[in-house]
């Protein structure tokens, strides 16, 4: 036990030492400099984490069991971002890497304990293979196992996790895209094995809960849509008697763009709702690369930091627009020591996992976490009519406190670009009047003001030469922001 002490004392110590300057972002800098062409009041007051607050928003830690990041390189920035969540993976292999059943814990306590000092409650992914039990792999797309000695191991080691955390972590997802697997040419593809998946989340769920009966549950984390993977297996996990311990079902949804999903997301509401109407839908882990790549998620696409913003704001808006929380991957660039460096940070890292700059991205997350609080509510209240452009565009309604607060809006009709231009648009809006509204920038934080941008009517607002973008702004009331 002294030996454990002293060791996570000596990593906290190294986190609490590890600071530095961070060098500045070009391409915030360009962001800046090219405000909407409307008169800037103010801008956006980011709000730190904090225990005490509810909140809609998750951001990625993972991956930090292959050591693919390096939480002491960036711990002290989690708290910046205004999330009141972040993911951890808890690899089987690092905590149990030796000998059976000796378990080594000091290297997440540090994760567990550095998250709850930034004010953020970490939730937790049981996850992945050990070699000391199965040749099946330590990492993505580690193979399942049913009953027998590698499962008995694998609850043994669930339980010593959910023991050592009662009462800081309070939310555990089985395991990370169980539905991944690779084919004869190495391409990633969907599995079907959700009977395989039904086994290993009954049998870890019923652990979780007789350890720590007040932990909520998530299932699947799965990295395609499909909803037949989740229909499936949820029907099978309630045969298992499991049913009522699906307390989240989380999704991973890597569209390039994110409106095109909605229908789908709808659909999958539906379908887990159908076995048990209890269940909550939660995207669990999605987010956007910074450049050109050829490996991961979304790749094979020219994106640049600029269009990386756009669409972390436009896919976290359009999961709240169904009222399902979200997580953002991730909080550092992840160093996969083989073949890569993922560029989906919110702050940029050099070849030693140490942090350059933030990215635009961070401090649209900041932007979205101190707008849209607990207490906001997507709504129906507005409808958008008479546009003077042929793009789509989507309009989101904000609820705060119960109370119409005003609407999101932004061209949905193709992918994030990297262009800083606005298009002037004419639209018509009918819904309950603004009585003195700003037009808030989510993006760069400028709140501008735009009493000469619209007409009144009688519940409708005319709006001309409105500067709209393929990312969102939030049109509402003076008071629902906070500005300086």
């Amino acid at each position: 036990m002294k030996k454990v002490l002293l060791a996570s004392l000596a990593i906290l110590l190294t986190i609490s030492a590890s600071t530095q300057e961070l060098k500045k972002s070009v391409t915030w800098d360009k962001f800046r400099g090219r405000p909407a062409p409307i008169k800037v009041i103010g801008e956006l007051v980011p709000t730190h984490s904090s225990l005490d607050r509810p909140s809609f928003w998750s951001v990625g830690c993972e991956t930090m069991d292959r050591d693919y990041a390096l939480f002491e390189k960036f711990h002290q920035y989690v708290g910046e971002t205004g999330v009141g969540y972040a993911r951890l993976q808890s690899g089987w292999a690092k905590c149990e890497p030796k000998k059976k059943g000796k378990y080594d814990f000091a290297w997440l306590d540090a994760h567990v304990d550095g998250l709850i000092a930034e004010g953020i409650h970490p939730w937790m992914c049981l996850c992945y293979g050990n070699p000391l039990y199965t040749d099946g792999g330590k990492d993505l797309n580690a193979r399942l196992f049913g009953d027998g000695p590698i499962m008995d191991g694998w609850l043994k080691y669930v339980k010593q996790v959910v023991k050592r955390y009662k009462g800081k972590v309070t939310m555990y997802e089985v395991w990370n895209e169980p539905d991944g697997a690779r084919d004869a040419n190495g391409k990633w593809v969907a599995a079907k094995n959700w009977a395989d998946y039904a086994l290993l989340f009954a049998r870890t769920a019923q652990v979780i809960h007789e350890t720590d009966p007040d932990a909520k549950i998530c299932a699947f984390g799965a990295f395609s849509i499909r909803t037949d993977y989740f229909k499936e297996g949820m029907k099978r996990i309630a045969e298992l008697g499991a049913g009522d311990l699906v307390d989240y079902v989380t999704y991973h949804a890597y569209w390039p763009q994110p409106e095109r999903l909605i229908p789908l997301v709808k659909k999958l509401q539906d379908d887990i709702h159908a076995v048990n109407p209890n269940t909550i839908l939660l995207q669990g882990e999605s987010g956007c690369p910074s450049r050109l790549d050829y490996g991961h998620a979304m790749c094979f696409r020219e994106w640049t930091e600029y269009s990386q913003a756009k669409w972390d704001l436009r896919h976290t808006l359009m999961n709240f627009s169904l009222g399902v929380p979200s997580s953002i991957f991730t909080m550092v660039d992840l160093h996969y020591k083989d073949y890569m460096i993922q560029s989906f940070g919110l702050i940029c890292t050099n070849l030693k996992s140490e942090p350059q700059y933030k990215r635009p991205k961070f401090y649209a997350i900041q932007h979205l976490t101190s707008v849209i609080t607990a207490d906001c509510k997507a709504s129906d209240d507005y409808r958008i009519t008479g546009a003077s452009v042929t793009d789509d565009i989507t309009l989101v309604g904000v609820r705060k406190a119960d109370k119409p607060v005003g609407f999101l809006l932004w061209l949905s009709g193709e992918e994030p670009g990297s262009s800083l231009d606005r298009k002037l648009v004419d639209f018509t809006v009918s819904g309950p009047l603004l009585s003195d509204p700003v037009y808030v920038d989510m993006v760069t934080g400028f709140v501008h003001e735009m009493k000469d941008l619209e007409k009144r009517f009688d519940n409708t607002t005319r709006f001309n030469a409105f500067p709209i973008w393929d990312a969102p702004i939030f049109v509402c009331e003076r008071n629902a922001v906070n500005f300086k």
